[in-house]
């Protein structure tokens, strides 16, 4: 399992554990669990009040790129600046495989969090569109005139004073370069090696790696073709390859695509990162293994103190995986199916939702005041008073009143305030899950399962909200049977 460690100190307390210590004890932890560290994000000084953390940022933009399946953080604090905040950028990691864990804190998140997590994964798309709408519409006049539009520059161009693209005469003939290379027979890492070997790096400076490569491989945008949502101009920007050496390239990199089983088959197991041992308190994490005598693969969950140290005394040091994840899954079930507990967990959220504090109701009365301003000059200039300053003084009123309206949306998005109605239909979506499908399992296991511990006699699973929990002995797991729940129309 690859894992990265992410950092914080914040120059306003000096008390906090410093980087290096957190750095040290992060790195002892993913020992212990048998995590392969690949990578250190490491903000100094910056505070978690704060979304500009350039390396955190930078981390959930790399979770997309399937090299890590952890975050591991010293204590979750770390992570985010309130429950809000980490719900939102857990979701984000979430999305492409990869969950966060403490170092220092025993189980994966507290209650509270998840509850919010699985609250604002699910329903954050009712918001999406108003702010894409938002959005789009200043991004769409200037797509339809071929102009730049913001974001991380494209390796090969400069803007120009117009906002147009334009060759970068430094680095646009590296871009023909790479294509050649790779039309040629080079791999991406030894086209890697050529240019750090000539000191080429990305627009942010970085050295070339595997990831930057295959990005220019793959942008159209090298042919000339200008592309923003269902624009597309051909010919409108300049282009810097050759169209039939692009289509060579997407042919030959067709040829070599390999499907990632790796990452895929370590996702199989639900409980990962959720799952300890009751003796020595470590992380169990998924294997597999071949019967001698029949040829059968079986896959487990085994205690990695276990297998590296040799230092667990455990009874169950290896727990056959599909029964265990049927007997927890099976456990969240019968709580869904409780109308009770659908109460207790409405009423859960609903309290922790209300400790949050939000900035919606400061930026709505800002608007308010706005548009009241906006209507006095509006009457002003039907009374005759119309002249070059009140109508400066209108148009920055209007686009005060535009980004007010954005920042609302935004904080919307990170901070719905659920009612009680859309929360319960929340949870009683969860009774129609199909247990069938992987995806329907792992749903319910990542919604509702903080951690379970397995103890020499029985298994302790502990749900996301407040005094949850359940012991189920070994003969309840072997006994298990998600059939005898039905299929989900029989549990409507």
């Amino acid at each position: 399992m690859n894992a990265v460690i992410y950092a914080r100190y914040s120059s306003d307390n000096q008390r906090e554990e410093s980087i290096e210590g957190q750095l040290r004890e992060c790195m002892e932890y993913c020992k212990k669990n048998g995590m392969m560290v690949v990578k250190e994000y490491i903000d100094r000084a910056f505070s978690a009040k704060t979304d500009h953390r350039p390396d955190f940022q930078r981390m959930i933009k790399d979770s997309a790129k399937g090299l890590f399946d952890v975050v591991v953080v010293w204590k979750l604090d770390r992570f985010a600046r309130n429950r809000y905040d980490s719900a939102h950028y857990k979701a984000a990691l979430k999305k492409n495989g990869v969950r966060v864990v403490s170092a220092k804190e025993n189980i994966a998140d507290g209650p509270e969090g998840i509850i919010l997590e699985s609250m604002l994964e699910g329903m954050a798309e009712y918001y999406s569109a108003e702010l894409s709408e938002k959005v789009i519409r200043g991004h769409t006049e200037n797509a339809l005139k071929c102009k730049y539009n913001g974001g991380t520059p494209t390796f090969g161009f400069q803007i120009d004073a117009d906002k147009h693209y334009q060759p970068d005469p430094i680095t646009a003939p590296v871009v023909l370069d790479i294509f050649k290379m790779y039309d040629t027979g080079s791999t991406m890492k030894e086209i890697v090696d050529h240019l750090n070997g000539l000191g080429v790096t990305t627009v942010r400076g970085k050295p070339a790696d595997m990831n930057f490569i295959s990005g220019i491989l793959h942008n159209r945008r090298y042919i000339g073709e200008y592309r923003y949502r269902d624009i597309v101009v051909p010919d409108g920007i300049p282009a810097l390859v050759p169209t039939d050496l692009f289509e060579r390239v997407q042919s030959q990199m067709q040829k070599n695509k390999k499907a990632p089983a790796r990452h895929k088959a370590e996702d199989d197991y639900l409980l990962t990162t959720k799952l300890f041992c009751g003796s020595c308190k470590a992380m169990m994490v998924g294997e597999c293994g071949t019967s001698s005598s029949k040829g059968q693969v079986y896959h487990y969950y085994r205690c990695v103190n276990s297998k590296r140290k040799k230092t667990c005394n455990a009874k169950h040091k290896s727990v056959r995986k599909e029964p265990l994840e049927r007997a927890v899954v099976d456990s969240v079930m019968r709580n869904i199916m409780d109308d009770a507990f659908v109460e207790y967990f409405t009423d859960q959220a609903l309290a922790v939702q209300g400790q949050e504090s939000s900035e919606l109701p400061a930026l709505r009365r800002q608007l308010a005041d706005t548009e009241k301003a906006i209507d006095n000059l509006l009457n002003a200039i039907q009374a005759g008073a119309f002249n070059a300053s009140v109508k400066r003084r209108l148009d920055e009123m209007e686009e005060t009143k535009e980004k007010l309206e954005l920042s609302i949306v935004k904080e919307e998005i990170r901070k719905p305030q659920f009612t009680r109605e859309q929360i319960q239909f929340y949870i009683l979506q969860f009774r129609k899950v199909d247990l069938n499908t992987l995806e329907g399992r792992r749903r319910l296991i990542d919604s509702f399962v903080n951690s379970v511990v397995v103890y020499d006699d029985y298994l302790l699973v502990t749900f996301n909200y407040k005094e949850g929990a359940e012991q189920i002995t070994f003969d309840q797991v072997e006994r298990s049977d998600l059939s005898s729940l039905g299929g989900p129309e029989d549990r409507q």
